[in-house]
This record gives structure tokens, C-alpha cells and sequence, in this order.
């Protein structure tokens, strides 16, 4: 069939049926279906998920970027008075830093609320912005939320990013996913509370006050990503927790209950300790409080740690003892193969007796054949006699993302990929990241040591 044809056959569609095609495409890419012709160009006005992004429209380096931003304000407007529809599903508007726009971003929200969204992305976050709280000021702030929202019934999930509101006048009872960001809260127990039925909780770049969750708490996932923590304490009771993701500086949680069967993923992030140059804890007292979390989260089946935790695990007080078995099947490794991090390593792998899938994520790339130098190399701690019971029994497909065949990479993988050691790996899958050709020749070559270090693993190299 020829492509006069197959134009002819899409053509000849009802029009609830194109509908249902172009809910498939992103908004931006369903925005060009307006030049196909004058029927497309006004079907294109019936999609029910809308979402106008600025970094897809804006290039905030171009000199005329005032220009353009009030070009897409604009574009935003004509849009949103040719749309036919009375009920859409999801309305999104990011844009930073939106001064002298007030006007014009409340009527967006007004035209989301009168058709009855269900899921509302308000991102006022300026792109020239840290991810942290730090520096900030209230007129760094310029749209408020509007009073319409706050009983908004058919909503069900809410993005607020740099955007004020009061939590206090909330009524949206139905909500079951909400995210904040930019925002100081000052009690987050209250603030959910407002919500019966929410599941899914997340928290970006906030000074809390206070982080207490302890009463009748449904909430499923939760999610806190480089806040301000003035006190350093995060008190939690999550009886109905899956996913629990925390990035940022060493605090002490107390979890006064978790429920073990449900935990399903687990993501830890203090790679920012790195960047302090005056931690609140020394390396014995932070290991000895994160042994305590990882044992508090021991059951999750997915487990994502960073460096920091793996260089600092191993300064506790008899961390053999302390750290208890953990249940990940799956353990990700976030790493700058720095000689601290191996120690924590294998301690971790010697406490993770069901592991299936070992995930390697490499930060700091280099596609070199460097060696390491001093305190404990990988070419000696991975060469000892090293037998932990997930390599004798249970591990079975080693994954590198970022692999660029240093030295240290080498002795690791060679180490894991060994017969006498892996006894039960069957896959190993290498994902390159871009590469000029000599580096990538390099990576090209570990990969075939590797494969003749055990025949009966496959390795498998997936280039960027």
C-alpha cells in the first residue's frame, strides 16, 4: 500500500478515534499534528492531557529570552481559548520565575479548574535556582494558589513548585498524590491529614520545620529530596510504605513502624555529605546511624545506595555485627570507585544473602586504564578471598552502568565475573556512556577479557 493510501486510511477515521491516537503523543509532538491540515489542526485542541513546558519552547541562553518568554505566554493563551472540551485530565505549566505573568498563569489555573482536571503540575521553579532551599527569599515567590483549588473535588494529584499556599485551608479529599517544592512547611502531619486517601507524598527542595508522620498515616510512597532539616530528626510511622526515597544530609530517622512485606524499593542519597565542609557527624557517627536506617529498611526488595553510605558504613563500632541481613534481591551501587567505598562494599554484599541483580552505576567516568593508588585498591581487597553467600548462591545478572574499562572497573567485574566466585551468574550486561573512539576502543576490549574470564556468562555491551 502506498503512502497515498495509508494517509487516506488514517484520514478516513471518526474523529473520537484520532483522538484516542494523539493521547499516545507528547503534547509537543502533538502540537506539529496542527500542520497536517485544517482537520488535524483542530483535533489537536481536544487532547485531555495538556502541558506547556518551557525548556521545550524557551532556550533560557538566548539573548532574545525575554522576547521568547513572553512569546510562549502568549501561545499558551490562544491555546487554551480554542480548547472545545469541557473535562480534560491532566493540565501542566512550568515556568520559571514567572514575574509580571500573574495575570495570565491565574487564568491558566482558573481554565484548568473549570474543566474538572484531575492532575495539576504548577511548577514555578526557576531554572537558575541550586536544587536547595538555600538563598532563597519570599519574593522569589510571585504566584499564589488559587482559593478555588483548595476544595477542587475531582483532583487527584497536585504538583506545587515555588508557588505559595496556605496547607491549612485544603479540602480536597479525593487527592491521592501530592508533590511540594520550594516551599517552607512547618508541619507535615497536618498537612496530610487534609488528605484521607493520599498515597504518594513528595517533598523537593523544602525547609520543614518538623518531620513527623505518626498517625493514621495511608501514604505508600514517600519522597524527600534535598530539604532543610533544621533538627535533624525525621520521626515516621508508614505502616503502608512500598517506596521510601530520601536524599540529603546524614539525619536520624526513627521508624516506629514499617511494614516489612510491603517495602518494595528503597533509595538512599548522602552523596551531598560529600560537598560539606563541616559535617554535623564524624564517619563513625554517621555510620553508625545509617547501619541503624539500612537496618530499619532491611527488607526492601529493591535497595539504591550512594558512595557516601559505603565509605562510612565501615567506621561504626563493630559494623559486622551491627548491620543486620538486608532482603534486596536487587542492590544498586551508586560509586566513584574510590578505595573507601570498597570496604563498604563488601560488607554490604556479605549481608545481602538473597541478591539476584547487582547494579553498578559509575559517577565519576573515566575512560582510561587508570589505576587506583593507596589505602585498599581493588586490585588487592577483590583478589582476596572474598565468598559472600548471594555470589555462591543466588546472584545472577550483574549490570554496569557508565562502564568505561578503568582499572579499578576491570578488577571488580573480572573478580565477580571469575567462576570460582560467581558460581551462579549467568548475565552481565555494560551500558557505555558516550565515548570518543579510542576510549571506546579501550571499553570494546574489556569487554572481550571479560567474556573469556568465564565462558559460560554472557556479556552483554550496550553502546550509548
Amino acid at each position: 500500500m502506498d503512502s497515498v493510501n495509508q494517509q487516506d486510511r488514517i484520514s478516513s477515521l471518526p474523529d473520537v478515534v484520532l483522538v484516542i491516537i494523539l493521547s499516545f503523543l507528547s503534547f509537543k509532538d502533538n502540537v506539529k499534528t496542527c500542520i497536517l491540515s485544517k482537520r488535524w489542526r483542530n483535533l489537536c485542541y481536544e487532547k485531555r492531557n495538556i502541558s506547556f513546558k518551557e525548556s521545550e519552547y524557551v532556550d533560557n541562553s538566548a539573548f532574545d529570552y525575554v522576547s521568547k518568554r513572553v512569546s510562549f505566554v502568549q501561545y499558551m493563551l490562544n491555546w487554551v481559548s480554542r480548547v472545545p472540551i469541557q473535562v480534560i485530565e491532566s493540565f501542566e505549566i512550568c515556568l520559571g520565575f514567572p514575574v509580571g505573568f500573574e495575570v495570565e498563569i491565574k487564568s491558566f489555573i482558573e481554565f484548568a479548574i473549570s474543566r474538572q482536571v484531575k492532575k495539576l503540575v504548577l511548577d514555578f521553579s526557576s531554572p537558575f535556582w541550586d536544587n536547595t532551599w538555600d538563598g532563597l527569599r519570599n519574593d522569589d515567590f510571585v504566584i499564589e494558589l488559587p482559593a478555588l483549588i483548595y476544595g477542587l473535588q475531582t483532583l487527584e494529584s497536585l504538583t506545587i513548585y515555588a508557588c505559595m499556599f496556605d496547607p491549612s485551608r485544603f479540602a480536597n479529599i479525593g487527592l491521592r498524590t501530592l508533590s511540594i517544592g520550594w516551599f517552607r512547611l512547618e508541619n507535615i502531619e497536618s498537612l496530610v491529614s487534609k488528605f484521607p486517601l493520599l498515597e504518594s507524598l513528595s517533598i523537593i527542595s523544602c525547609y520543614l520545620d518538623e518531620v513527623k508522620l505518626v498517625g493514621q498515616i495511608r501514604v505508600r510512597e514517600l519522597i524527600i529530596d534535598n530539604c532543610i532539616i533544621p533538627t535533624m530528626f525525621c520521626l515516621l510511622n508508614l505502616p503502608n510504605i512500598e517506596i521510601f526515597k530520601y536524599s540529603g544530609n546524614v539525619i536520624v530517622f526513627d521508624f516506629q513502624k514499617v511494614n516489612m512485606i510491603l517495602l518494595k524499593e528503597v533509595y538512599l542519597d548522602f552523596f551531598i555529605e560529600h560537598e560539606n565542609d563541616e559535617p554535623t557527624y564524624s564517619p563513625k557517627e554517621a555510620g553508625d546511624i545509617l547501619s541503624h536506617l539500612l537496618n530499619d529498611l532491611r527488607s526492601s526488595r529493591t535497595l539504591t545506595i550512594c558512595s557516601y553510605l559505603l565509605e562510612v558504613i565501615s567506621e561504626c563500632n563493630d559494623p559486622v555485627d551491627m548491620l543486620r541481613d538486608v532482603q534486596a534481591q536487587h542492590l544498586v551501587l551508586e560509586i566513584l570507585m574510590h578505595p573507601n567505598e570498597f570496604t563498604g562494599m563488601r560488607l554490604l554484599l556479605d549481608h545481602c544473602p538473597n541478591l539476584e541483580t547487582l547494579t553498578f552505576q559509575f559517577l565519576c567516568l573515566k575512560p582510561f586504564p587508570m589505576a587506583s593508588h593507596g589505602g585498599s585498591s581493588s586490585q588487592t581487597l577483590w583478589l582476596e578471598n572474598i565468598s559472600s553467600r548471594c555470589l555462591r548462591r543466588t546472584l545472577k545478572i550483574l549490570v554496569v552502568r557508565g562502564f568505561c574499562n578503568s582499572w579499578n572497573e576491570f578488577y571488580l567485574l573480572n573478580y565477580l565475573v571469575l567462576p570460582e566466585h560467581g558460581f551462579a551468574l549467568e548475565r552481565v550486561e555494560l551500558y557505555l556512556p558516550p565515548l570518543q573512539e579510542m576510549p571506546r576502543q579501550w571499553a570494546y576490549h574489556g569487554v572481550a577479557m571479560l567474556q573469556k574470564t568465564s565462558n559460560r556468562v554472557q556479556v552483554i555491551l550496550h553502546s550509548a
